[in-house]
């Protein structure tokens, strides 16, 4: 309960637009994890392969938002500024998109981050910091998750959902997972 209350909490600090998010990640290395994917748009579409990308990183951090108001507020439709598309063709295109350009582009992103990074702080004595720490996911309660997964259990029974546990590992500089 209190994972959620702590996330809860993030969306008081979610920008109201994102004029500056695209001076962070450069459209070369968009195209270029749409082009090795194979995901590139190769129709001419209202909301294209690129916009899609941005219009996932838009869900991401404007997660209490609706789909149609991400669109609008990035501007992500063709032809016309500020124009509105359908609901449905924004979650075809994210269908459509997959989860392998995405993959792709947050490898681009570390390294080339990481490259930053490496750059401006040495660390300590010459050695990267890192940290480790552990979290645990509720997962949907599902019969596959329930196979998958399993649940846990103590005296009173067996929990009401599965979980996910993990381990990560953070660059201390940078919060890199």
């Amino acid at each position: 309960m209190e994972f959620q209350a702590e996330l809860s909490q993030t969306l008081d600090k979610t920008p109201a637009c994102l004029d500056g998010l695209s001076s962070l990640i450069e459209l070369p290395w968009i195209e270029q994890a749409l082009q090795a994917t194979g995901k590139a748009s190769i129709r001419r579409r209202r909301l294209p392969a690129e916009h899609v990308v941005w219009l996932v990183i838009g869900l991401a951090l404007f997660r209490n938002q609706p789909i149609w108001h991400v669109v609008r507020q990035l501007d992500l439709v063709l032809d016309a500024p500020k124009a509105v598309c359908a609901p449905s063709a924004a979650v075809q295109g994210r269908q459509r998109l997959g989860d392998e350009p995405l993959a792709h582009l947050f490898k681009q992103l570390t390294q080339a981050w990481g490259a930053q990074r490496d750059a401006q702080a040495p660390g300590l004595n010459g050695l990267r910091v890192l940290a480790v720490d552990g979290v645990v996911w509720s997962a949907p309660d599902t019969p596959e998750n329930r196979a998958g997964l399993g649940c846990c259990a103590n005296q009173y029974g067996v929990g009401s959902w599965p979980q996910i546990r993990a381990v990560c590992l953070m660059d201390t500089h940078s919060h890199e997972l």
